[in-house]
């Protein structure tokens, strides 16, 4: 897809490139967690995906500002194509991966197969998570301008840091069976992090904020994602992670709308603070459905609430 952006001209051809973008997107998002939840030991999935959710944040940081010099200095063509560069060697990287071996067995397309039941109480919980998140990556850099704070890109790369150093521990505390320790502990840095990012008064307070929230985003993606990969046996991880992503995604879409439609009417300080109630629901879900459903169908090797 990188590849045709300098070749379009037109709206409507842009909008249809999205599209395709942004299927290859979710497919490759789903895939990756799945091969990730096959290659690593049993005992070990929380630390395997935590490494593997490692990598997340690192991109975050280092894509936007590489592609922020390329395209001040070199132009969007330049860009687009040094993103096609990055995309390949992502492909060639691909090609040395070693996936185990697994029957395969031709069964008809259905819709009902492409989600998974198991999966739905810690998704739900994780879309009022998302809909944080999205207010957040977002409309972050407009809330610092009309606050007059400086570089948005300190609070990225802060937000992003943390992220970064909560996932080195999590995935060991996960497979210890610390699990309800942790959603709990991202629940509250979250539900911390928000209204203090709303309250900002000064510089200092607004990177604050980041860290605080960023920490609690950054547990809870992969601890929740790893309790999913729990939930279910060996051929139905395509179909959980699938699950998973897409209340993922749903939720960081929905609150991008929300947000920008409720941000004409009310000032985004008031809206990030508000964003502490999804939160809450969010803490609700997980105590009263979630967590019982998780307790009732994990696989008992890994994991376990203690």
């Amino acid at each position: 897809a990188y590849g045709f952006y300098p070749l379009v001209t037109g709206v409507a051809a842009m909008l249809i490139l999205r599209l395709i973008h942004g299927a290859i997107w979710g497919t490759c998002s789903s895939a990756n967690a799945t091969v990730v939840s096959d290659i690593v030991p049993p005992v070990r999935l929380g630390e395997g995906i935590g490494i593997f959710a490692l990598c997340i944040p690192v991109g975050m940081t280092i894509g936007p500002m590489f592609g922020n010099e390329v395209l001040s200095n070199c132009g969007p063509r330049v860009m687009f194509l040094s993103l096609l560069c990055v995309s390949l060697l992502a492909v060639i990287i691909a090609l040395f991966a070693r996936t185990p071996p697994r029957a395969i067995t031709k069964t008809r397309f259905s819709v009902r197969n492409l989600f998974h039941r198991k999966a739905l109480p810690l998704s739900l919980t994780m879309f009022f998570i998302m809909i944080a998140y999205g207010a957040i990556i977002v409309f972050v850099g407009v809330y610092a301008g009309q606050k007059r704070f400086a570089n948005v890109t300190a609070f990225f790369l802060c937000f992003s840091t943390s992220i970064f150093f909560s996932r080195l521990f999590l995935g060991r505390l996960f497979d210890r069976g610390y699990f309800h320790h942790l959603v709990v502990a991202g629940l509250t840095l979250t539900a911390a992090g928000l209204p203090w990012l709303g309250l900002a008064a000064t510089p200092f307070q607004f990177l604050a904020a980041g860290v605080v929230s960023g920490f609690g985003f950054g547990i809870l993606m992969p601890t929740c994602q790893a309790a999913v990969n729990d939930l279910v046996g060996f051929d139905e991880r395509g179909a959980a992670n699938s699950t998973y992503l897409v209340s993922y995604d749903l939720g960081t879409g929905v609150g991008v709308l929300l947000i920008g439609f409720l941000a004409e009417k009310v000032p985004l300080g008031t809206i990030y603070a508000c964003c502490f109630f999804p939160i809450l629901l969010s803490a609700g879900i997980f105590t009263f459905a979630a967590l019982p459903h998780y307790l009732r169908h994990r696989s008992g090797n890994r994991g376990a609430s203690r």
